[in-house]
């Protein structure tokens, strides 16, 4: 199986799923576990709407996957992408 490349953050005219999404993933992949979309919309700084669509758009490229307790996890890695960490600067908060 291939890896993602970064343009699957491409802008949405151009395709991919944009810059705030890539936003979400990167918080996602930097809690390092199952995290619930409240939790996930605070460290990403989106509203809950705004963080499913993402989460969708995640699910519909193989990088984030919903567990049965209702939480996310990143999965994949994206090619071209540096790791995200916690407390990032391009994340609006840090994850616990």
């Amino acid at each position: 199986m291939h890896e993602p490349e970064a343009s699957v953050f491409a802008s949405k005219a151009d395709g991919g799923l944009g810059q705030p999404a890539q936003r979400t993933w990167s918080a996602l992949k930097a809690a390092g576990r199952e995290i619930v979309v409240e939790e996930l919309c605070q460290a990403a700084g989106f509203a809950q709407r705004t963080v499913a669509k993402h989460l969708e758009g995640l699910a519909g490229h193989g990088l984030a996957v919903q567990g049965a307790g209702g939480g996310w996890t990143a999965a994949g890695v994206v090619q071209g992408l540096p790791e995200p960490r916690p407390g990032d600067p391009a994340l609006a908060a840090s994850v616990p």
